[in-house]
């Protein structure tokens, strides 16, 4: 009898020192598979989040490609861990050509979203979730007073440190909403130890996921959507961000071409230290006004407002040759300039410009990427320091940055102020949809055609 006992301790003592404690660990961060990426220039300032507390994983061999870099920093469930990824995937690439060209109009901000992704230490799924929240539309709208890319509302807004000002919406800032949207996310992920659950609490709240698991518990990894009372759309929501992945992961199953390769348009942050006219932006950026209000559509007014973020988004191209134009002047200086629209036909030499200090007429050839010598047509507009035309420019009308107007006071007709601003009775009428000549005091005239 004590040699079976004996015999049972020791068995005990033996099992007791094999077993070992559970853990489960949070959700280890993506790194970059290429070398750490370096924070842009100037980044923006927003409150920050503590890195995660979990250890990284080894680098994945160096990526040539956007599409690799984002296949290596893959951490969510792939295209056959559940069949409805798949139903979803090929639902979302019924028609591939519009699918291809879905991704190829957003492919700058794909690329930036990735770069700020990697920095965040989240998997690169995230990359994909304005897909899912606004097909990477920086000026998306959407019933509840959602706006941007990443679909932020006022309050979620302020809390993650965007600016909400007279002329400026973080929200739909294609930088700051990123960083803002990266941040969150990777603290949702710290809290839950569960990527799908940073996904569904970015959609439905932080409360509603922590009441899902107080109630419920954690999922386990099967079924990957959480075997809870979801809403229909928190389903479809999680559902068609693991799709998207899907068919990066796997795009010839799909007949997907996905554009672009190692030659990406490369977006950089330039931060100036006074506001800007928009326009003017575009003509030292050498960029078209609808392409350069894409990438900073939180400006509102066509125009950097006071205390704003003063910082543009610019492909590498048209930064560099940004920054070689600016230099010409102080940043007060620019903030003075204004457009002015040609009567006639006449060319740069002869517009009596050679007074202008401290521009040369060859520095303002080069600011308005014309040749001196060129003949330039009526109706061609020329971005020079405000208030010249009271001096020098007699061929030229002042047109101010959208928003100048001229307020009708008692005496004024459409003559006289055709005259005061060097326009015709007949563009005053169709600028303003006047179909008779009769003014009122207290009635606003736009001073120049809309864009």
């Amino acid at each position: 009898m004590k040699k079976w006992l004996l015999t049972g301790f020791l068995l005990a003592l033996s099992g007791c020192a094999a077993w070992q404690p559970r853990s489960h660990p949070l959700p280890n961060p993506v790194t970059s598979p290429s070398p750490a990426p370096q924070p842009p220039p100037l980044p923006i300032e927003l409150p920050a989040t503590p890195s995660p507390a979990i250890p990284v994983p080894p680098r994945a061999p160096a990526a040539r490609t956007l599409w690799q870099r984002m296949r290596n920093g893959f951490a969510m469930p792939s295209c056959n861990t559940d069949p409805a990824i798949l139903r979803t995937a090929q639902r979302l690439t019924r028609r591939p050509q519009d699918f291809d060209r879905q991704i190829a109009r957003a492919l700058p901000l794909i690329r930036m979203g990735q770069q700020l992704v990697e920095v965040a230490g989240i998997p690169s799924e995230f990359t994909l979730l304005p897909l899912v929240e606004s097909s990477y539309r920086p000026d998306a709208r959407a019933r509840g007073g959602f706006v941007g890319m990443w679909q932020f509302g006022r309050s979620t807004a302020r809390l993650s440190g965007l600016d909400l000002l007279d002329g400026y919406d973080g929200r739909r800032d294609p930088w700051a909403s990123t960083l803002a949207a990266t941040r969150l996310i990777r603290s949702y992920g710290q809290q839950f130890g569960d990527w799908r659950l940073a996904v569904l609490a970015y959609n439905r709240g932080l409360g509603a996921v922590q009441h899902w698991v107080a109630r419920y518990g954690m999922p386990p990894p099967q079924p990957v959507v959480p075997d809870w009372p979801l809403p229909r759309v928190a389903r479809h929501y999680l559902l068609r961000l693991l799709a998207y992945a899907c068919i990066v992961r796997e795009p010839e199953r799909f007949d997907v071409h996905l554009p672009g390769g190692q030659h990406l348009p490369r977006l950089r942050l330039l931060q100036l230290t006074a506001p800007l006219d928009m326009g003017l932006a575009a003509r030292l950026a050498g960029m078209s006004r609808r392409n350069l209000d894409q990438l900073n559509a939180g400006y509102l007014d066509g125009r950097m407002p006071r205390h704003g973020p003063d910082h543009l988004l610019l492909p590498t191209a048209a930064y560099q040759r940004f920054v070689a134009t600016y230099a010409m002047l102080s940043a007060a200086t620019w903030s003075h300039f204004a457009p002015y629209r040609l009567h006639r036909y006449a060319r740069l030499k002869f517009l009596q410009l050679s007074k202008i200090d401290p521009l040369s007429l060859e520095q303002i050839a080069q600011l308005n990427n014309i040749d001196p010598h060129q003949r330039l047509r009526p109706g061609y507009r020329l971005w020079l320091p405000r208030g010249l035309h009271l001096r020098n420019l007699q061929q030229v009308s002042p047109r101010p940055a959208w928003g100048a107007v001229h307020w009708v006071h008692r005496g004024d007709s459409l003559w006289s102020i055709a005259r005061q601003y060097r326009l015709t009775v007949a563009e005053l009428q169709r600028w303003n949809h006047l179909h008779r000549s009769l003014l009122h005091p207290g009635q606003i005239l736009h001073l120049y055609p809309p864009d």
